[in-house]
């Protein structure tokens, strides 16, 4: 798979389902091994290029093993190979739209026990491990999209006037755009040190991973909204790129773990183990 990918082919995550998002444990797919093969039946929501992509990387359940965490377990579906694997449906959303986003059913769909990842079971683990090296990659998204809105702001800031003066002379506006430089500064250079981190081989960053996404979502969030709020009228039609950078900034607060859970996880890291 990875040469094919490096050669340009697609692949997708396939997580989330309509009983249980954030929540992995409660996914209903199920994995039925049968011979040299595995059967899968269930169905996966809220899929990027679930449509589109050539490799999808599936997590279900393994048949047969009933703790609903140790059950979790992944296989690689090459789309073109197999038959049962149907997009039921593209969806429409708020922002986001040049990526297709789509909702899968797989009925009896074979597999070859080969494209098992790692042993039964070890799905969860390998979800993990997975979601905190890609966190960041969330964070640098969403700190784009904040970068990209505060560069709007203060651009408009400096070129609109009101009552005779550029509306950047105004103490308030000031004062917004100073509190939103500040925290880009600051949450950029938290994602710097996390790569670092990184780079270097280190483990144990999940912590780091949920806090550079938790503070880069809501940060692109709030600045694209100050934007939107210094270009007024302007910010909420088309003709200004704010509201589009308004529409993608929300999702960065929802994909990945939302930062509910994220504010979780770091909040009980701090509960003393009696």
């Amino acid at each position: 798979m990875l040469p094919r990918i490096a050669e340009g082919a697609l692949g997708a995550l396939a997580i989330t389902e309509a009983v249980g998002g954030s929540d992995a444990t409660a996914m209903t797919t199920r994995f039925r091994p049968e011979g040299d093969e595995i059967v899968v039946d269930g169905g996966k929501v809220f899929i990027t290029s679930g449509d589109v992509a050539d490799f999808l990387l599936l997590f279900g359940k393994w048949e047969g093993i009933a703790d609903p965490k140790g059950a979790i377990s992944l296989l690689v579906i090459e789309r073109q190979a197999v038959q049962g694997y149907k997009v039921l449906r593209l969806e429409e959303k708020l922002g986001h739209r040049a990526s297709s986003t789509a909702a899968l059913a797989f009925e009896g769909c074979r597999v070859p026990r080969a494209n098992l990842i790692g042993a039964p079971g070890d799905g969860l683990k390998l979800l993990f491990a997975a979601l905190n090296r890609s966190r960041p990659s969330v964070a640098a998204h969403a700190l784009g999209i904040a970068r990209a809105a505060f560069g709007d702001m203060v651009a408009y800031a400096n070129d609109r006037r009101s009552s005779g003066r550029r509306i950047v002379d105004f103490q308030a506006n000031q004062f917004t755009i100073a509190d939103a430089a500040t925290d880009l500064a600051m949450a950029e250079a938290w994602l710097d040190y996390l790569c670092g981190v990184m780079e270097d081989g280190e483990e144990g960053y999940g912590l780091e991973s949920s806090m550079a996404k938790m503070r880069a979502s809501d940060l692109a969030m709030r600045i694209a909204t100050d934007a939107i709020q210094m270009h007024g009228g302007y910010g909420y039609i088309q003709d200004y790129r704010v509201e589009r950078l308004f529409r993608d900034a929300k999702i960065t607060q929802i994909w990945e773990g939302t930062n509910q859970v994220h504010r979780q996880l770091i909040g009980r890291s701090f509960a003393r183990r009696d």
